[in-house]
């Protein structure tokens, strides 16, 4: 049991200790503004998260936790808001009794007390971080993040949530930008300008908060495999004028594919074939995901094979002979398509087609999703998830940079800033893929393996997961994939 105090009450203080206290720790928790019951209810962990210090050294208070005020508001704070920053090194004491101290020592805080920023009390001698007290806003740091708040900004500043500005008569701040896609920048965030986006910061707290509570969190480390299938085929399933028009720009860019393309067509080794090498390296991990594209419109962006085709590739892969597709309502999801994101309802129209498309091939209506090309944009999108019925979602990761995007890698309930309401979407975390080390990033096959290794090590001593994503192209040893097989199933080996 633990038992927080503070001045106001929040739907968010009640979010981020749900978050934290039940999901990470199975505690259950009761939240006062009264005092007098606060100090009278005994043997409980009690915690104060006030905006002014207050004593904790007697038997009935266990902790202060400064209050920075985010989690007592119910709006959304100007577009140039940042929270103040700063990393410092904490040394966990070993004599805890039943506590394993990390193999981590340098805490990433936000939310500094006005002691801490302005110098009154410092690290070194263990002062923003004590036996009774905590100099930074623990809680608000861990809810900005997984909120995404400052991506929610952004979207504002860019156009993305009508209105909101002018409602307030507030003008726009600096001009935002956007990749190519219209997607939120890594280099936007403020765990990337810190050097801190391949740390699992929210992890990391969560282990501090445990910390004192002698308590660690119920969390064991896994490594889930994630496919997302962009084209099931490579040669096949096209119409015979897309067909040709390949065929003939394999003649003049690149004939060593023509053998290629002549065994895929006339013997049936595609060589993106799902069931060749995808399922079969999926399968070893009981936690799986494989997300299908169901666009039928094939344009610049969305390239899948005609969704007859895809229809019997599906068919094939699950009435093969050594097929072993149990729980493939939990394991197989959709891949929702690239769309316009200021076009809500053609997205909308767009997604419930393809979710139909899916629960015809595969027999059930889907739950599980991940944006085709990452194409996020919070709130809106996962707006339309809940509208479709979709409930776990995994695209919280960025596509141009290896790292946690919501600074932790463990799946959580997103929390709806415009709204302030509690979502029913589950949000799954990545942190590193195949096309952000190859294109985006121009890593070879050793960097790439080193990479994912180095996040490996940092979550299996915090019991964290790590969570990657590969396509179908990328474990076919076709061009331009040569090698990379070897680097996703290395990415698949715990260490």
């Amino acid at each position: 049991m633990v038992l927080l105090f503070t001045h106001q009450n929040s739907q968010r203080i009640h979010y981020i200790f749900s978050e934290v206290l039940t999901v990470r720790f199975g505690f259950t928790m009761e939240i006062t503004t009264d005092w007098d019951y606060f100090q009278e209810k005994p043997n409980t962990f009690k915690v104060l998260y006030t905006e002014n210090q207050l004593d904790t050294t007697s038997s009935n208070h266990n902790l202060w936790v400064y209050n920075s005020g985010l989690l007592h508001e119910n709006f959304l704070r100007p577009g140039d808001f940042k929270p103040t920053a700063k990393a410092f090194k904490f040394n966990f004491v070993s004599e805890k009794n039943t506590f394993t101290p990390p193999q981590f020592q340098q805490i990433e805080a936000l939310f500094l007390s006005p002691d801490f920023e302005n110098g009154r009390i410092s690290n070194d001698n263990g002062e923003i971080i004590n036996e009774h007290s905590i100099h930074f806003d623990l809680f608000a740091e861990i809810f900005w993040c997984i909120s995404r708040y400052e991506e929610v900004q952004w979207q504002i500043e860019n156009g993305g949530i009508a209105s909101i500005e002018k409602q307030h008569n507030k003008p726009t701040r600096k001009p935002a930008t956007s990749d190519k896609h219209g997607r939120y920048p890594a280099h936007e965030s403020l765990l990337y300008e810190m050097g801190w986006l391949q740390e699992p910061v929210v992890d990391k707290l969560v282990w501090l908060f445990g910390y004192f509570m002698n308590k660690q969190p119920v969390d064991v480390f896994e490594i889930i495999p994630t496919a997302d299938i962009d084209m099931a085929l490579r040669y096949g399933g096209r119409s015979l004028f897309t067909q040709v028009g390949s065929f003939l720009r394999d003649c003049f860019f690149k004939p060593s594919l023509l053998i290629e393309r002549f065994s895929a067509l006339f013997l049936g080794k595609d060589p993106y074939q799902i069931d060749k090498e995808t399922i079969p390296f999926l399968q070893q991990f009981a936690q799986y995901k494989l997300f299908f594209l169901f666009h039928n419109q094939r344009d610049s962006r969305n390239k899948q094979i005609e969704l007859s085709a895809l229809n019997d590739e599906i068919k094939r892969c699950l009435g093969g002979e050594n097929s072993n597709h149990t729980n493939i309502h939990e394991n197989w999801g959709i891949h929702p398509s690239w769309q316009e994101k200021n076009n809500a309802m053609k997205t909308q129209t767009a997604w419930r087609t393809e979710v139909e498309s899916f629960n015809q091939a595969v027999g059930y209506a889907p739950k599980h999703s991940r944006f085709h090309y990452i194409h996020l944009h919070m709130p809106y999108s996962y707006n339309i998830l809940q509208n479709l019925g979709i409930t776990h979602d995994w695209s919280m990761g960025y596509p141009d940079e290896v790292g946690f995007r919501a600074g932790t890698s463990k799946p959580y309930i997103w929390y709806d800033l415009i709204s302030e309401s509690i979502s029913h979407i589950t949000v799954h975390p990545f942190c590193i893929m195949d096309v952000t080390c190859k294109n985006y990033l121009s890593l070879n096959h050793d960097t790439s393996i080193q990479y994912a290794n180095s996040l490996k090590q940092k979550l299996q001593s915090i019991s964290g997961t790590f969570c990657f994503v590969f396509h179908n192209e990328s474990v076919s040893e076709s061009y331009p994939w040569v090698g990379w097989k070897n680097t996703i199933e290395h990415w698949g080996k715990a260490i």
